[in-house]
């Protein structure tokens, strides 16, 4: 079982790892399909761990209602 502390630590990673496609517009399949690709592994990483921790995910991308 993981600390609160080594969760956070993970989130950390992640939001840096994914900075790139975390910030700006919400990629399509149809237009940019490996930057929604990312925007989706990094979301579902983030949106599981923030569960783990009891608090709800607010996504960065721009154009999504989560």
């Amino acid at each position: 079982m993981k600390s609160s502390r080594e969760i956070e630590s993970e989130i950390s990673k992640i939001q840096t790892s994914y900075k790139h496609v975390l910030t700006g517009s919400l990629a399509t399949i149809d237009i940019n399909p490996p930057r929604a690709m990312l925007q989706i592994t990094a979301e579902a990483q983030l949106r599981a761990l923030y569960w783990v921790l009891g608090r709800k995910f607010k996504s960065t991308l721009k154009g999504t209602n989560t």
